[in-house]
């Protein structure tokens, strides 16, 4: 994939179901993952903003989801003193969450610089790129991309970035959309007009904006580039020009990318800075290690074996409600299967164990309070100090009292 438009006509995926067990201690077939293809270059961010991780190159695989655990039938339950326990698991849900996709351009160069610097003559002169070309400012919206052989087996990508004015780190004219993509890339074309009336202060002022939007986009290595020595006016000033970056430690190139002059001494001088920030990367990532991508639904899969006896209660005291919060209790009680007796047991049982009937009596609970659990609700009951499904009390003299139900 190169883009993220299959995603306005499709927002939802979900994964197989898993199949139910059979007899003979036969589990349920698991069910089938569901992939997501995504274009290199891709940011994924929770609803509320948080990056969980990027997809740089292709063919990398991330596990964001993790699917639910599957029930356990009656076998699970035998005991030397039930050998025929009445009872089974349904599956455990699977978890679901929205995501915000968001594409940053991956290319090896990118060519930066203030609107109609020549970025974009200059890609169209150096690769096959056909970008759109005109003398005013924000010609280029989106970026290009071209690619540049310097050999048989040398090549390198090249985007032309959209043009930067000052205030872009807080978002003015084009700002957020031409920052978030020269993050991608390696190296740094940075182009200057050199018919302006200040081209030092033209490079120091994009320089600025790439350091407060990012201060790692100012430690890329680059490259700059005084352009349009075909014109009067930035031939007179080139020797400052010149000069005043050498006092710097940077030696720029001058061409005329319109007439194509000077561009291979830029190209290679990219391309040289480029294997050896592909060198140093390289060398980094043997230096660390595999990444783990499946970092989401590993921190997913932890808290989803939280304990039972780490809940949260929160009483409406207008409503006369406890509402017990707890991922372990609240996964208990979606895989009970309520059909089977010794279920309702089990469960009260469960909430006696992990201190949940305890710390309501702690907390003052009264007779006929509501108790809610995940999708269970009940009605608190004072004799024997227990809880019971609301919809098993029909009246005063109903004889079903927990535990002692069944």
């Amino acid at each position: 994939m190169n883009s993220l438009l299959p995603f306005r006509k499709s927002v939802h995926f979900r994964a197989g179901r898993g199949a139910h067990g059979m007899g003979q201690q036969q589990a349920g077939a698991k069910g089938e993952d569901v992939v997501v293809k995504v274009p290199p270059g891709t940011v994924v961010r929770s609803s509320d903003g948080v990056a969980l991780l990027e997809l740089m190159r292709p063919g990398q695989r991330a596990l964001l989801l993790p699917g639910g655990r599957g029930g356990r039938g009656n076998a699970a339950f035998k005991s030397g003193a039930n050998k025929v326990p009445r009872i089974a698991e349904k599956g455990e849900k699977g978890p679901e969450m929205w995501l915000e996709l968001e594409l940053k351009l991956v290319a090896d160069v990118g060519i930066v610089g203030a609107p109609n610097a020549g970025k974009s003559t200059l890609l169209s002169v150096i690769s096959a790129a056909k970008p759109t070309i005109a003398n005013y400012p924000f010609t280029t919206l989106l970026p290009n991309l071209g690619v540049v052989s310097l050999d048989f087996d040398a090549t390198m990508v090249v985007a032309d970035l959209p043009g930067l004015l000052e205030g872009a780190h807080r978002g003015y004219g084009l700002g957020h959309e031409f920052l978030r993509h020269s993050e991608r890339c390696s190296v740094l074309v940075h182009v200057v007009d050199g018919s302006g009336q200040q081209p030092e202060y033209e490079f120091e002022a994009v320089r600025l904006e790439l350091e407060l939007f990012s201060p790692s986009l100012v430690d890329k290595p680059f490259v700059v580039v005084y352009n349009k020595m075909d014109l009067p006016e930035a031939a007179e000033k080139w020797k400052i020009f010149r000069e005043n970056l050498q006092a710097q430690g940077i030696e720029p190139y001058c061409i005329s990318a319109i007439n194509r002059q000077g561009t291979q001494d830029v190209i290679h001088a990219a391309y040289k800075l480029l294997q050896k920030e592909r060198q140093r990367m390289k060398e980094t990532e043997e230096w660390s290690g595999p990444e783990n991508l499946n970092h989401v639904a590993d921190a997913i899969k932890k808290e989803r074996r939280s304990a039972m006896n780490e809940f949260e209660i929160f009483h409406d005291k207008g409503k006369n409600t406890w509402n017990v919060v707890g991922a372990g209790i609240e996964r208990f009680v979606q895989m009970t299967n309520w059909q089977y007796s010794d279920s309702l047991k089990r469960f009260q049982h469960a909430l006696e164990a992990c201190g949940v009937n305890r710390t309501l009596i702690k907390r003052g609970v009264k007779e006929g309070d509501t108790v809610i659990v995940g999708e269970m609700e009940m009605v608190w009951n004072d004799e024997p100090k227990s809880t019971r499904p609301s919809n098993t009390m029909n009246s005063k003299d109903d004889a079903v009292r927990w535990p002692e139900f069944g």
